[in-house]
């Protein structure tokens, strides 16, 4: 490049040279010396030979031969002040244009190859640093999920704390261990444990209800508490699948476990728990079998060999305690007949199960391994009741009710449900109707099971339970120690012939041989071992020993009663007798004389808690039992008569009187709290019994529904109830306006309490600085005295 350069300005200084002296020779008049042409041209030679240095830089992308260029420019412009030729500008100007057509047409392609060659470096740069930050970018994301995935910090849980009271019959682990439980579940013969969280509604509400029941079952049952929800505890790693709290278990050492599905109350939970303790009856005959029969939806009955079918008996015990989750309150009851009293039943072969419904008898054809799941799906298959109750859950209300009132209409007998006794007077009474409802055939035995037998079962009932009534009054008010002598004089009261008013199976299990022994041998000289065993108890029925009082009389006149503590009324020979280790009947307190006076106080205990709840009611008739059979004829096979089936349903009045408030009657304020109503649900209509709740009325409401005789019940909107709430939109509005006036008056109230606060502090703030002024007048004034005695 610089020789080009170099050989250029020779050239042009040739040309120029020869120009100026063509032009001089030509004019000829003008001469000047050498010196003065070359100090005159010289500059302009320069100023040429920079520009076209300066445009072939530029041209070639030479950035020092530019820079020197544009330097030597500047110091020329100091130098030449004097102005330039015009022919010597556009000579040099021709000159550089044909030295750039000349010497630059070579160098254009290698000029573009440079271009291309930065556009690459260029795009070559970007994808690099883009890859380098899409991995910085790739890092960055991944080491943010990874934080994020990681489990959250939480603070340590608060140690637990008790959930039940202290002192408490129930043993409670609020730590959720198991391990306890467990090893005090195998040692027991009969363990509750309750399953909760601390901060559940239900399982505080339920608290209550499961020590009431642990104080009347302690000695029955163990009961035990287990915190579910402690984080960490055994409980909640091993079930954390549950749904809901609390849960109920009931378990046996063998490792059967029953779970409570009824309403947590106190009647309902007790009423399991007595279902749980005696899930099978034993029957000696068939006046045990029609006394169930009377009371219960249905029986299942059990013929065994007390010594061959053991394995067949203990699958009949699991399966009366696995029926109990179905069904808490043995609505179907479970019996057992063994030994001789199998022929009284008209059974032939054993072992084999019966299954005793209101119109028919079913017998089992399964095989003899009576497995709990084959023996309940067998009973589940061919049950079925003229009547029910009904007690729907909390959850799905409407869906328990939904498909009876698919179905077709439904009678629906709103009731307290006693559960603290054997059988409800309403529900026996709403079986009668149903069962006359039923009999399509005009069975014969359907009818007298129907008019006579329930019949008289409700009236034995209601005397029984007057009786039971006086004699709980006079025992709840004595000492235990007297309740020896109170067996004896009772017995001679009631004497031999009659039987008490207090229902003991047990002890009936206990005697049922002693009892046969003693028929047979009556006429033996020792009559006395019999007439104590009886006599003595007050729970018998002597039957044909009745008449043979004298040697009743003359065994109890020897015998000397003693109280269950101390030994008051004993003889001085009975007193000098050596002391024995051995356990008699007076301390053994599972003997059967000290079970009989517990269960006497139980059976006490239950009453005094029916009474409270109003539960116990007994429906009298008006009409003489004749009008009552007229008027159940009426409604004898109406089911088979009319398309329309009637459903026969029993509530709780106590627990479920919101259905009644909301079908329009207030059934708390209504006679006994029961009241029947029919809903109709295809012609939305209801009827209700307007008069006082009897069978016979009960069956003119049928009667009358079915001839379209009976009024239909319209229900009035101004009817207000004070135990549910209906909806109102005047009344949410007014609710609405009420709770924000109530929010609105507490938030001025609290901004009033906030602006006195601080209107004090600043009443405050100022007595300081006040105070602290004096203090300091005080202090300057005090300095200026010292300063002025000084």
């Amino acid at each position: 490049m610089s020789t080009q350069t170099s050989a250029a300005s020779t050239r042009l200084e040739q040309q120029q040279t020869g120009s100026l002296s063509t032009a001089s020779s030509s004019t000829g008049s003008d001469y000047y010396p050498p010196s003065a042409v070359a100090a005159r041209v010289r500059p302009q030679l320069g100023n040429a030979a920079r520009k076209v240095t300066t445009k072939i830089a530029a041209a070639s992308g030479d950035n020092e031969v530019q820079n020197n260029a544009k330097a030597d420019d500047g110091d020329d412009e100091d130098v030449d002040s004097e102005p330039e030729s015009g022919n010597v500008e556009r000579r040099s100007d021709a000159v550089s244009q044909q030295l750039s057509n000349q010497n630059l047409e070579p160098n254009q392609p290698q000029s573009q190859p440079n271009q291309q060659q930065r556009r690459y470096n260029r795009i070559s740069m970007i994808i690099f640093y883009g890859r380098e930050a899409l991995c910085v970018l790739a890092l960055i994301l991944t080491t943010y999920a990874s934080i994020q995935n990681s489990p959250p910090r939480i603070s340590k849980a608060p140690p637990p704390a008790p959930f039940f009271s202290r002192g408490s019959l129930v043993h409670d682990w609020p730590s959720g261990a198991l391990g306890p439980t467990q090893t005090r579940v195998s040692q027991s013969e009969l363990s509750l444990v309750f399953y909760y969280a601390p901060w559940c509604a239900e399982s505080q509400h339920a608290r209550s209800v499961y020590e009431h029941v642990a104080r009347l079952y302690y000695r029955e049952a163990h009961f035990a508490a287990i915190n579910c929800w402690q984080p960490g505890g055994e409980c909640r790693l091993q079930y954390s699948k549950v749904q809901s709290w609390p849960v109920l278990m009931a378990y046996q050492p063998n490792g059967m476990a029953v779970q409570f599905h009824g309403a947590w109350t106190n009647s309902a939970l007790a009423r399991f728990v007595q279902s749980l303790i005696e899930p099978i009856h034993r029957m000696t005959g068939p006046g045990d079998l029609m006394s169930f029969m009377t009371g219960k939806d249905a029986v299942v009955v059990a013929f065994l060999d007390a010594e061959l079918d053991r394995r067949q008996y203990s699958r009949f015990y699991q399966t009366s305690l696995k029926w109990l989750e179905k069904d808490p309150f043995q609505e179907v009851a479970f019996g057992v007949v063994t030994g001789e009293s199998v022929g009284a039943f008209g059974v032939e072969e054993v072992p084999t199960i019966q299954l005793y419904l209101w119109n028919e008898t079913i017998q089992y054809h399964g095989n003899t391994s009576w497995t709990t799941p084959e023996v309940t799906a067998w009973i589940n298959k061919h049950i079925q009741v003229v009547s029910m109750w009904i007690a729907p859950p909390g959850s799905s209300k409407s869906a328990s009710l939904a498909p009876y009132l698919a179905q077709g209409p439904v009678l629906f007998l709103f009731s307290p449900r006693s559960l603290y006794g054997p059988s409800s007077d309403a529900y026996m009474m709403l079986r009668q109707l149903g069962m006359q409802y039923y009999n399509c055939r005009g069975d014969l035995w359907v009818q007298e099971m129907a008019t006579k037998y329930i019949a008289e079962q409700r009236r034995v009932s209601a005397e029984l339970y007057g009786q039971l009534r006086e004699e709980c009054n006079a025992m709840l008010k004595r000492h235990p120690a007297q309740d020896g002598e109170d067996e004896a004089a009772a017995a001679n009261e009631h004497g031999c012939g009659k039987s008490s008013a207090i229902s003991v199976s047990f002890v009936s299990v206990l005697n049922s041989s002693k009892f046969a022994e003693g028929k047979q041998k009556q006429n033996v000289a020792d009559q006395n071992g019999y007439c104590d065993i009886e006599c003595d108890a007050r729970f018998f029925e002597c039957g044909g020993v009745a008449e043979d009082r004298g040697g009743c009389a003359v065994a109890r006149a020897k015998r000397k009663h003693s109280g269950l503590y101390g030994e008051g009324g004993r003889s001085d020979e009975e007193t000098r007798k050596p002391v024995s280790s051995m356990l008699d009947s007076e301390q053994d307190y599972r003997g059967p004389k000290l079970l009989r006076r517990f269960h006497a106080r139980r059976e006490c205990e239950l009453l005094r808690l029916n009474e409270l709840d109003h539960s116990e009611v007994f429906f009298r008739e008006k009409e003489n039992e004749e009008d009552v059979g007229a008027y159940l004829d009426l409604v004898k096979g109406l089911s088979c008569k009319y398309n329309k089936t009637l459903t026969f349903l029993g509530m709780d009045s106590a627990l479920y009187h919101a259905f009644a408030e909301r079908l329009g009657v207030d059934v708390l304020n209504e006679p006994n709290q029961s009241v029947a109503i029919i809903v109709d649900h295809e012609d939305e209509s209801s009827y209700l019994l307007r008069r006082n709740i009897t069978l016979a009325s009960m069956a003119r409401l049928v009667h009358g529904f079915y001839n379209r005789t009976y009024g239909r019940f319209r229900r009035s909107s101004n009817v207000s109830f004070a135990n549910t709430h209906s909806f109102n939109m005047d009344e949410l509005r007014k609710e609405s306006r009420r709770m924000v006036d109530a929010k609105r008056s507490e938030l001025e109230a609290q901004q009033r309490t906030a602006e006195a606060a601080s209107q004090n502090k600043e009443e405050s703030a100022s007595q300081e600085q006040q105070q602290q002024q004096q203090q300091d007048g005080k202090g300057a004034s005090k300095k200026r005295d010292d300063s002025a005695q000084i």
